[in-house]
């Protein structure tokens, strides 16, 4: 090796010693026979894509205001027979399953003491047949008060009903989910129900929504005064307000939901329950309301009900019609070269998506050099979507790369076998200066709740970096979507490529920056192009030896 090349791997390459490697039907013992020959890998799109046809199948993207039939398609109203077959409607709930309703403890009895015997689904407008088609009247089963709910006290303030029989999922009946996070979401919430539209005024027969913003503690106790024998703890963390200028819910929207809609992978609205409505203030304008914190009570939600309402089960497992779809840039994609890989510390490592790597040569894999120097030391093996692990002999960190610096963080690692390209086909390197400017929107790697493959799309252009990044490798997109919490991570090291259309060259752009905290936020890219030279080197130049140079 000539001196430049040395002097270019020198300080980089840590050699692993020991390693077991595991023969695998998808790699090969031996190298193909022109092995030897590459001496530029400018010949990609030639060397593993000439035999592909440009036709075949396509492998693609898997106060207030009146609500309309669908729009909050979990609301259920909660009622009390009457003689001569009246009901009053004097709760309202969230439906968070075909079996069980969520709203508050102290629907439990009306000013009677009598307890709720039916709930109405998919109704917004209970005073006339307007909905009626699409409605579904079921009994109650039971109520379930949480055992610490006091009548005389405004605390644990929730209950669930279990539905004699199941409610059936259509245009306009369909569950939410339950919002997880200790911290509320972002911006105004929704309020549905059937309740008063002012102080002293009849409940609506319209189902109302209203939009409210979260009201610090602090200043909702200026707000609200309560007896300390109601509240002998004032307002705790399991309780949240919300209030606005002209809106609130009142009399009559007692346990229902108090939420936001944020958007799954593919697009689809989702509604989360952040509250159930519990008491406040006369509803006039100012008003402010409380609210049972949904997500201090997931756990007893879940004991009772003996199901899981996290946001895997919800988001996957419940299928719904007519649930809203918006144009998204977050989607299910299959790559049909399949040359994402993850890394394994060790073969027994559960965990396919904390980092990855993209196959770009037979043995070669691009990765970031922060995944293969952080505390757990440098990986041992590369799995595939398919679960088959190849061990790595080499890693190789950019001389450029210092640690903890974003710019820079790139990495090479080198597999002990060679890849059966028909099975895994490499990427290839989109060189700027060579191939111009990228033509399509750089599409990021990033998983799903089950490892699915997710592609995030940079459609709103570059710009976004700061000050130090501007002349680095990196480049920010602009990408801003209100999604749901845990349905979708960036792939840290994975690709970003230009596209996965079957039989299409699969240019390589770059690789997914740990700067990129989610899949809807603002995208970073390692840009690949400065890069070139140094990998080319070391794959290209090192190609006939057999000897690592290390430490």
């Amino acid at each position: 090796m000539n001196n430049a090349v040395k002097y270019l791997v020198f300080p980089l390459v840590i050699l692993f010693n020991g390693i077991v490697s595991v023969q695998l039907q998808s790699f090969l013992s031996t190298p193909p026979p022109d092995y030897n020959q590459r001496t530029s890998l400018r010949d990609c799109p030639k060397r593993f894509y000439t035999e592909l046809d440009d036709g075949g199948d396509f492998v693609g993207a898997f106060g207030g205001f009146r609500v309309l039939r669908g729009e909050f398609q979990h609301m259920v109203a909660i009622g009390w027979s009457r003689a001569g077959g009246k009901i009053d409607y004097l709760c309202g709930g969230s439906l968070i399953s075909k079996q069980f309703v969520l709203t508050a403890a102290h629907c439990k009895t009306d000013g009677n003491d009598l307890q709720p015997d039916t709930v109405r689904l998919g109704d917004t407008d209970l005073g006339s047949t307007e909905d009626d088609e699409f409605a579904q009247q079921i009994a109650i089963a039971r109520m379930i008060v949480h055992p610490n709910y006091r009548g005389n006290r405004k605390y644990y303030d929730v209950a669930l009903i279990e539905l004699q029989q199941m409610a059936k999922f259509t245009e306009a009946v369909c569950s939410a989910c339950l919002w997880q996070e200790k911290t509320l979401p972002d911006g105004a919430m929704d309020a549905v129900g059937f309740g008063a539209t002012g102080f002293g005024e009849a409940l609506s027969p319209t189902l109302q929504r209203v939009v409210l913003n979260h009201v610090e503690q602090e200043e909702c106790a200026k707000r609200i005064t309560v007896s300390k024998r109601e509240m002998p703890q004032g307002f705790r963390m399991d309780q949240f307000c919300a209030a606005s200028d002209g809106m609130d819910t009142c009399e009559g929207d007692s346990g229902g939901p108090i939420g936001v809609k944020l958007l799954d992978v593919g697009g689809t609205v989702i509604p989360l329950v952040t509250g159930v409505v519990s008491f406040g203030t006369p509803c006039a304008a100012g008003s402010t309301g409380v609210y049972t914190k949904v997500s201090e009570y997931i756990n007893w939600i879940e004991r009772t009900t003996n199901a899981s309402y996290s946001y895997a089960v919800c988001s996957r497992e419940t299928s719904c019609i007519g649930r809203p779809k918006e144009t998204v840039n977050v989607n299910f994609e299959r790559i049909y070269t399949q040359s994402r890989f993850g890394l394994l510390w060790k073969e027994g490592d559960s965990s396919l998506a904390e980092c990855a790597a993209t196959l770009i040569d037979y043995q070669y894999l691009l990765t970031t050099a922060s995944c293969v120097t952080s505390r757990k030391g440098h990986p041992k093996y590369v799995v595939s979507k398919k679960d088959e692990i190849a061990a790595i002999t080499d890693v190789y960190v950019s001389p450029l790369y210092k640690a903890g610096r974003p710019e820079n963080d790139v990495a090479l690692l080198k597999m002990e076998q060679y890849v059966n390209y028909t099975v895994y086909r490499p990427a290839c390197l989109w060189d700027r200066g060579i191939d111009g400017e990228w033509g399509i929107d750089p599409k990021f790697s990033a998983f799903g709740l089950f490892n699915d493959t997710i592609i995030v799309t940079a459609r709103n252009g570059t710009g976004c970096e700061d000050e130090t990044m501007r002349g680095t490798d990196l480049r920010c997109f602009h990408n801003h979507l209100a999604m749901m919490p845990g349905v979708c991570w960036m792939d840290y090291g994975g690709p970003v490529i230009d596209k996965a259309f079957w039989g299409e060259v699969v240019s390589l752009y770059g690789i997914v920056s740990p700067l990129s905290k989610g899949c809807g936020s603002n995208l970073y890219m390692i840009d690949i192009t400065p890069h070139i030279a140094w990998i080319e080197a070391i794959i290209v130049g090192r190609r006939d030896q057999y000897l690592v140079f290390s430490d």
